[in-house]
């Protein structure tokens, strides 16, 4: 993708794809440091204030000093509307899902009936981040929190059968399709792969996927196309392009 000047260019450039690919509304996640290219929390949500087609997901970093204050904030954020998930960086951040600092936001999230969304996986030549965000540390949570629900995000690529058989019986965990159509995961991965475990998902619980697509890093159009290449009905691909996130995340569209 092309880089842009800054947030408002980013913003322009957003809105701009998303028509040109049909889509209507879009959650954007930011990052969890305050000097980043992709934006704050707090410079995310001026970003989408007034924008009735963005929707934004709070995030926090609990290894800082302060991760009671920004946790405090995600529930006044929670409160007023403003954030619709809470995304962690697992694999970025030297953290595991099961860290008890994380507990109070597991339970803020379970509160408002919204998801929190986990970042995992990590490409075969820098396999390192996959220690932190294993699903198996992910179930552990999911054991803990029974009314959280949880969205595995990048379906722990390359290790999809893994994911796919350890957290099956889980029915409070969900997946998205962010970064599974991206070139380095389909390399690492395997496009084959992603095609059936996405498929045996979606047949067992057509309810538990929603349709991302890790922008600007990568494509809309060919996560669109990577959903529309699957042998599975229209009716469940309506649901995992709209229907699931609106239900999942409670939003307005």
């Amino acid at each position: 993708m092309k880089k842009t000047k800054d947030l408002k260019e980013s913003k322009a450039k957003l809105v701009e794809d998303l028509s040109r690919n049909g889509i209507d509304y879009a959650i954007l996640i930011p990052d969890n440091t305050p000097k980043s290219e992709i934006g704050s929390l707090d410079e995310v949500l001026q970003l989408a204030k007034d924008d009735k087609r963005l929707y934004v997901m709070g995030t926090i970093d609990v290894q800082k000093r302060n991760y009671l204050f920004q946790t405090q904030k995600l529930s006044r954020l929670f409160r007023a509307g403003r954030i619709v998930a809470v995304k962690i960086f697992p694999g970025h951040d030297t953290i595991y899902p099961t860290d008890k600092r994380l507990t109070p936001v597991y339970d803020l999230c379970a509160k408002h009936d919204l998801p929190m969304v986990i970042h995992t996986g990590a490409g075969s030549n820098r396999p390192e981040p996959s220690k932190y965000n294993d699903p198996k540390f992910i179930i552990k949570v999911a054991d803990r929190h029974p009314r959280l629900k949880i969205v595995i995000a990048h379906y722990f690529y390359p290790k999809i059968e893994y994911c796919h058989e350890l957290t099956r019986p889980y029915k409070n965990i969900y997946f998205d399709t962010s970064g599974l159509a991206d070139a380095e995961v389909i390399a690492d991965t395997g496009l084959k792969r992603i095609k059936r475990i996405l498929t045996l998902t979606t047949n067992k619980r057509p309810d538990n996927v929603v349709f991302g697509t890790d922008y600007a890093m990568c494509s809309i159009r060919k996560h669109i196309e990577l959903v529309e290449s699957l042998e599975i009905s229209r009716q469940t691909k309506d649901k995992i392009f709209s229907e699931n996130a609106i239900k999942l995340f409670h939003l307005r569209a």
